[in-house]
């Protein structure tokens, strides 16, 4: 069947009580069904606990190897600043970092320059470069950064710096909210003015700082307005006010907290696709661009730094909340960057918290009941309690602080999402469904993007199943690299192929095909294959394949 999880962020107050469905979709696979509860008293303590799987991707390029490396810097800097450094997570840490650091050298150009893809790209990329740049620094003193690599990347960082202290795009932008848009150049200056701050280039950041000044009062999007204040800040500005109340103006409210980016774009032109996709009548020429789940909490965690850096500790507590109320059931949000900026976010604001909590949190569900006892001496630690099945149950909290519960539920349907709600539609074929063993099969994995809105799909991942008892055969996926243009990179995840692609216009199709060997004998089952936009995770399609069997030899 096909895996799902639905997941509520409960934020739980003295002498309230919340109700929770245990009952399972209709139609989902008998006895697949789980339900959890996860409770802590740290908004950070079920982040920490699950480092080494933040996010259920793969770490294939120069870009998503940094989820490695970022969190581990923010986290490790948390446990140090609060005294709660234990030896076990820090070892953790550490291997993290040292790993990460390691594979993304393999990124790095001649130039000094990082792009995705390493030396397969025409050209490094501004932005990965200011991403490496800026983390690399925040890692000195936790392991050891080669100062050689920081100097090369700041030299070539600045060398697209514009006279009036602006940055342009340099090679594939992988992350569209970063694009400009409307705004031009400005969020893309912003984020290399907070990297080469974060680095000690006082000079071409003081430079950027002056051409973000000049350009605050004309900002028409959230993410425009919240990387720019959180850069200002920074920096110390004297447009720092005048940042900080725009950002309030643009704030809003949900039952979880503030948040920001939740607003359409202002229209923007529209590209020239083939067989461009309809949507709701924007004005001529032009598309309305819906924020995406993971651009909200990017733009609420670049929000949160700002007002921190400003002293505006309530609000940004409350913005906290609401990036608390959006994690996965790892801890992690949905994309790498999304996931960065929050955890950064959320770490700078715990660093200076006194964990104030002594509370019951009680579990019911007919005549079965949990207590847990969450106190100062327990809080950051992550307590798990299995949920019967059943058709309802309640948690409430008594005593003091708040406490963070997560209710979790993962089940596995029979079939794939239907098509019609697809992003992306994708068929994946075996050329055979009996073979023996050693024999091979083709494994043939056909897409089209189709997604709601006339955008490019940025950086694709296709996640190919490969039937029980089959090996993937590398030299055919290396054949595919070099037949496939728009293929960058494959990697392998267990029984799944990944397969990284550039980039897909609306209505674009690719075909990709690669050979498994047969190992032992087995009735395969069907197994689930996906396609998603990396920055729009929301944007997917999935399908499942066919059952294949192999039998013996003789």
């Amino acid at each position: 069947g096909v895996a799902r999880e639905a997941v509520d962020n409960l934020v739980l107050s003295p002498g309230t009580t919340h109700p929770l469905d245990l009952q399972f979709p209709s139609g989902s696979v008998a006895g697949s069904g789980r339900a959890m509860l996860v409770v802590t008293g740290n908004v950070l303590s079920q982040t920490i606990d699950g480092l080494d799987g933040l996010l259920r991707m793969p770490f294939g390029c120069g870009e998503q190897n940094m989820i490695l490396f970022a969190p581990d810097v923010f986290v490790t800097r948390y446990l140090q600043s609060t005294g709660q450094a234990k030896p076990e997570v820090l070892a953790k840490a550490e291997l993290l970092l040292l790993t990460g650091y390691q594979r993304e050298l393999t990124y790095r150009r001649s130039d000094g320059s990082f792009s995705a893809f390493g030396d397969q790209d025409p050209e490094g990329s501004l932005w990965l470069t200011a991403f490496v740049l800026k983390t690399f620094s925040q890692a000195r003193g936790i392991i050891y950064i080669d100062d050689t690599v920081l100097n090369a990347a700041k030299v070539w960082i600045t060398r697209w710096q514009n006279p009036n202290g602006s940055f342009r795009p340099v090679g594939f932008l992988h992350h569209p909210d970063l694009a400009g848009g409307l705004a031009g150049d400005v969020a893309l200056t912003a984020y290399v003015a907070i990297a080469l701050s974060e680095a000690g280039d006082a000079t071409g950041a003081k430079s950027a700082i002056g051409y973000l000044e000049s350009q605050l009062a004309a900002l028409a999007d959230d993410y425009s307005l919240a990387i720019v204040a959180y850069a200002l800040a920074r920096a110390k500005s004297p447009q720092t006010s005048a940042a900080h109340a725009g950002l309030l103006a643009r704030a809003q409210t949900d039952s979880a907290g503030l948040y920001w980016g939740g607003q359409p774009a202002p229209p923007t032109p529209l590209p020239r696709y083939p067989a461009p996709v309809a949507v709701d009548a924007p004005p001529p020429g032009m598309a309305v661009v819906r924020p995406s789940r993971s651009a909200m909490i990017e733009t609420t965690g670049y929000a949160v730094l700002a007002l921190l850096e400003t002293g505006d500790l309530i609000n940004a507590q409350k913005a906290i909340r609401w990036l608390a109320a959006q994690r996965n059931a790892f801890g992690g949000f949905d994309s790498t960057q999304d996931t960065v900026v929050a955890l950064q976010a959320m770490t700078s604001a715990a660093a200076g918290q006194r964990r104030d909590v002594d509370a019951t949190v009680t579990i019911r569900s007919g005549s079965w009941q949990k207590d847990l006892k969450v106190s100062p001496d327990n809080a950051d630690v992550v307590q798990i309690v299995e949920m019967p099945a059943g058709a309802s149950a309640t948690v409430e909290s008594e005593g003091r602080g708040e406490v963070m519960a997560q209710f979790v539920r993962r089940y596995n349907l029979p079939n794939a999402a239907s098509p019609a709600k697809s992003a992306f539609q994708i068929n994946v074929r075996y050329s055979a469904d009996q073979v023996a063993v050693n024999d091979r099969i083709t494994v043939t994995v056909a897409i089209q993007f189709t997604p709601p809105e006339p955008l490019q799909a940025g950086m694709v991942v296709l996640d190919v199943a490969v039937p029980t008892g089959f090996v993937p055969v590398s030299d055919t996926l290396d054949a595919a690299l070099k037949q496939q243009p728009k293929l960058k990179r494959w990697d392998l995840a267990g029984r799944k192929v990944i397969l990284y692609v550039d980039d897909l216009a609306p209505s674009e199709q690719l075909l990709v095909s690669f050979q498994a060997e047969a190992l032992y004998p087995v009735r395969a089952q069907p197994v689930p294959s996906r396609a998603y936009a990396y920055y729009r995770p929301e944007w997917s399609g999935e399908t499942l394949g066919k059952p294949v069997v192999v039998t013996a030899t003789g």
